[in-house]
């Protein structure tokens, strides 16, 4: 029996009342626009299925934000943020269309394992960030700690240190740059990485030989169900890739060159010609069974600057070989990664030349057992070296009354570096609390020392979502075979040394569909080598180390490489300090971040700061940035960066005078590097369009740096008699544009 009540049609109140209590909506297709059926969409305990057309209802959903989970075969699983009340549209993307497996994890994992911080981000946005240039390997720069580097020059600068003081490793085999000549590209490409992490100080004890920050980067597998052949092409350069299934295993193969230079040689000049280039190439296979892998890459950079009177040529080459066998037994896991590498590094000025080279053999090994509540860790770290140099130019100026050593114009020296290290984890108080103490040893070759560096790292998780972490510890950096060159009689060389602490924590925020970090770090540099000889060129002069700038600042990313060609010693100390916050989107399809450094870092030991502490040359204490990026319908893809930096430090001019022997104005400096450059903002636009067809993905981008033209200051100049001064601009607005094919 009914009654009329029940019988009766439901009224436009209660209909509204049934469609708040229901989640109802949509899952779509991305790329063609077309419903999605037998999409499972789920949230909890609930779960559904979509009908033909695409619709779902969730019964009984709580009220509030939801995090609705989309698992359809064919797609890529999607997380998104949702609310109950209003109708949902989700849009999946196509398996594939993302190139395979582009994930980059920069992570901060929120779990116990004591290591210390990092970000990740999602591999459907990384690629299309903007300003990146569609190489996942830049966005490093967008993240926290990392500060601005003038006109766009390849290293990081990350809390404060030195370029050179951060190592980058492929697979465990290190890796001498990140970036080509001028950061327009890294040295591997996108779509051959699987997963990167940044820490960007207070790593464990598993990496030494380095002061700073750490870059560890993991190549993917390549496809083994079939052949498939990509490539990409943009106004800088051209690419092309392929993967597919091999006797045994899997194989990957690319190789990228730059056009730019052929670019520039097709437009007439009158007297100047410019000719920068870059190539890279890789080649990699894996086991089926994935225990072993077999890598070589390298990368070639060269740009030629002339006039009708002079002509400068740089050239930098690396070339490396490497086999990784990983094996997991029980609770036993085992590594060894032998490598075998090539460097070259050369600059021909007119008559002057600097050529370095070296040959590398090294291996890394690492044993870890899991035990209750952790693991046990313990490792060896063995690296020789045949350092090649030849010096064709006058040699430095020393001090009155001292005689130079004689490095000669030409020779080699070998060096051979060892380290061992141990670490172990341990959870306990109900797997809320975690220490994981570290000890690594190590004798570096060229200087002959053996130094120690304890390191701890404590983390906390009181709940599943916040999690606090501390860590301490001491790091060695060997002396740089460049700088050996020139160094004062009875001076000898030995390596500089860091303390590192910082604390942090780390937020999951459901309401955010994100997380919120925030980590203060310090640290203190000993024993850094600094130029000790005071030329008589002004410091305020342009190209003068403490001139700051953007000449200066050159000088802190190739002297790694090229060397600082002046007499040095052990003489420098330095500190740093600062905090870094970032709150960030990483659920759905609107996707981004905001990310605020405060940084302050100090150096003391140059001739022109003795006795006191001056500002780094690199040293900007704001750091800005704000990205995000989303979909617009089911085929484009718009994304936006701005980023704001402190100007970099200067030396200012206080007036000049006449030097009649040499009939030209000198500069009188003020005090070093006590004035700033005016600040840096710059914004980017990327757009994306995608084309999903049977035989693979054509992708479209346009990226645009600077999209605004503004004029950003990286140095300053001066008239003849330095009465008044001039700015030269940094990179103007910057598009690349480019076409990628997805097989």
């Amino acid at each position: 029996m009914i009654s009329v009540a029940q019988a009766r049609p439901a009224s436009a109140d209660e209909a509204a009342e049934r469609d708040r209590r229901e989640l109802t909506g949509s899952v779509v297709d991305q790329t063609t626009g077309e419903p999605v059926p037998g999409a499972i969409v789920a949230t909890g305990s609930l779960e559904t299925t979509t009908a033909d057309d695409g619709r779902f209802e969730l019964a009984g959903a709580p009220s509030g934000w939801l995090d609705l989970v989309v698992v359809a075969d064919g797609y890529e699983p999607l997380v998104q943020r949702v609310r109950r009340g209003l109708p949902v549209r989700l849009l999946v993307i196509p398996t594939g269309e993302l190139g395979g497996s582009e994930l980059i994890m920069i992570e901060e994992k929120l779990k116990l394992d004591g290591k210390a911080s990092s970000y990740d981000v999602g591999r459907d946005v990384v690629r299309t960030l903007p300003g990146s240039g569609n190489d996942a390997l830049k966005s490093l720069q967008s993240l926290p700690g990392a500060a601005r580097v003038p006109f766009g020059l390849g290293g990081l600068v990350l809390r404060g240190s030195a370029p050179r003081d951060t190592n980058v490793f492929l697979d465990g085999i290190e890796v001498p740059i990140l970036y080509h000549f001028g950061g327009l590209a890294s040295f591997f490409p996108s779509t051959m990485i699987e997963s990167m992490e940044m820490v960007a100080s207070g790593y464990g004890a598993r990496y030494g030989r380095g002061q700073g920050g750490l870059v560890d980067i993991r190549s993917r597998p390549g496809r083994t169900d079939r052949w498939a052949v990509g490539s990409e092409v943009s106004l800088l350069d051209a690419s092309v890739r392929a993967e597919g299934p091999a006797r045994g295993g899997n194989v990957s193969l690319g190789v990228r060159r730059s056009f730019v230079d052929a670019v520039l040689a097709a437009v007439p000049t009158n007297d100047l010609t410019l000719a920068p280039r870059y190539l890279d190439a890789q080649l990699r296979w894996q086991s089926r069974s994935g225990k072993l892998t077999a890598l070589l890459f390298g990368a070639d950079d060269g740009i030629s600057l002339g006039t009708s009177t002079n002509t400068l040529d740089a050239r930098q080459s690396f070339v490396r070989a490497g086999l990784r066998y990983a094996e997991r037994r029980g609770d036993l896991e085992l590594s060894v990664v032998p490598w075998l590498g090539f460097d070259r590094s050369a600059i021909i000025a007119n008559e002057n030349q600097v050529i370095r080279s070296n040959v590398t053999a090294a291996t890394r090994a690492t044993v870890q057992r899991d035990v209750h509540h952790g693991f046990v860790a313990a490792g060896l770290d063995v690296q020789g070296n045949r350092y090649g140099y030849k010096l064709v130019a006058d040699a430095p100026e020393l001090p009155t009354g001292t005689m130079p050593s004689s490095p000669g114009v030409e020779g080699s020296r070998w060096a051979a570096d060892l380290g061992v290290w141990t670490e172990a984890l341990h959870r306990f108080a109900g797997d809320k609390l975690a220490i994981q103490p570290g000890l690594r040893g190590e004798r570096f070759g060229l200087t002959d020392e053996w130094v120690l560096d304890p390191r701890i790292t404590l983390r906390q998780q009181p709940t599943p979502n916040v999690a606090f972490s501390q860590s301490i510890g001491r790091y060695h950096q060997p002396a740089l075979a460049t700088s050996t060159d020139y160094q004062l009689p009875g001076e000898p060389f030995r390596a500089s040394s860091a303390w590192q602490a910082s604390a942090g924590v780390n937020v999951v925020s459901k309401m955010l569909g994100g997380d919120i970090t925030a980590n203060a770090f310090g640290a203190t540099l000993d024993d850094l080598a600094v130029d000790v000889v005071s030329g008589a060129t002004p410091y305020a002069s342009p190209g003068s180390a403490a001139a700051g700038g953007a000449a200066a600042a050159s000088r802190q990313f190739t002297e790694e490489q090229l060397g600082s060609y002046s007499y040095r010693a052990n003489r420098g100390r330095g500190r740093t300090y600062g905090v870094e916050t970032m709150v960030r989107r990483r659920v759905g399809q609107l996707q981004g971040w905001v990310a605020y450094t405060f940084s302050r870092s100090y150096r003391q030991g140059d001739p022109w700061a003795l006795e006191s502490y001056a500002p780094y040359v690199l040293d900007q204490p704001h750091v800005l940035t704000a990205l995000v990026t989303a979909p617009v319908g089911p085929r484009w893809r718009i994304g936006t960066r701005f980023r704001y930096a402190s100007g970099n430090p200067i030396t200012p001019t206080v007036g000049s005078y006449m030097d009649t022997g040499l009939q030209e104005y000198v500069a009188l400096s003020g005090r070093v590097l006590s004035e700033r450059l005016p600040a840096f903002a710059q914004l980017d636009v990327r757009i994306d369009r995608s084309w999903n067809r049977p035989w693979g993905t054509l992708k479209l981008f346009l990226d645009v740096q600077n999209v605004t033209n503004r004029l950003n200051p990286e140095g300053v100049s001066y008239n003849f008699d330095y009465s008044s001064k001039q700015y030269s601009r940094g990179l103007p607005v910057f598009p690349s544009l480019g076409l990628e094919y997805v097989p």
